[in-house]
């Protein structure tokens, strides 16, 4: 299908909604191959519902930061989320949720005079 992107799925503002994402079977095998240093085989995706394909590869990513950051994750049970990875997601989430301020420039230019 060309032209569709991963725009649909948006960023949890919360712990509430992340932990569904994060708990899902397809998040959890993605951050566990890639920990376990299982390459990434697009075709092993073939079949799979759209949204099984996004949580293997959101899992990956996270787990991929995780590396880079120095950040050690042991995660053997799906169910049981690792307290520092709650925390990496949480606070990721609780980021995006904060309100944003209108940019005080936002309207007509200060010091403008008509012509």
């Amino acid at each position: 299908m060309s032209g569709v992107t991963n725009n649909r799925f948006y960023g949890a503002c919360s712990w509430r909604e992340a932990k569904p994402v994060v708990l899902h079977p397809r998040f959890f095998d993605g951050f566990r191959d890639f920990l376990d240093g299982r390459p990434f085989v697009y075709r092993g995706l073939d079949g799979w519902p759209l949204l099984d394909q996004h949580r293997y590869e959101n899992g990956r990513e996270l787990a991929a930061e995780c590396r880079a950051a120095g950040i050690v994750v042991r995660w053997s049970d799906r169910t049981r989320i690792p307290r520092g990875l709650k925390d990496l997601v949480a606070g990721r989430a609780r980021r995006r949720g904060e309100p944003r301020r209108p940019l005080r420039s936002a309207g007509r230019p200060r010091d403008c005079r008509s012509g």
